[in-house]
């Protein structure tokens, strides 16, 4: 009987949906990084314009 009794008080409540999705959520590891990623990515894009460079002959 004691092993019910602690099983029990040791029962939790399930957490809220909303509360557990946020445990899942990314976060920026580095701040900054994406929008440094996307200017790179804009850079690229306009010196391959202005070279006459295709997208797919530039090298990642």
């Amino acid at each position: 009987m004691e092993k019910n009794k602690t099983a029990k008080a040791f029962a939790r409540t399930p957490m809220p949906i909303e509360l557990r999705a946020k445990q899942f959520m990314p976060f920026a590891a580095v701040t900054g990084l994406e929008a440094a990623l996307r200017e790179k990515e804009r850079e690229r894009e306009q010196s391959s314009e202005q070279h006459g460079v295709a997208e797919e002959e530039t090298e990642l």
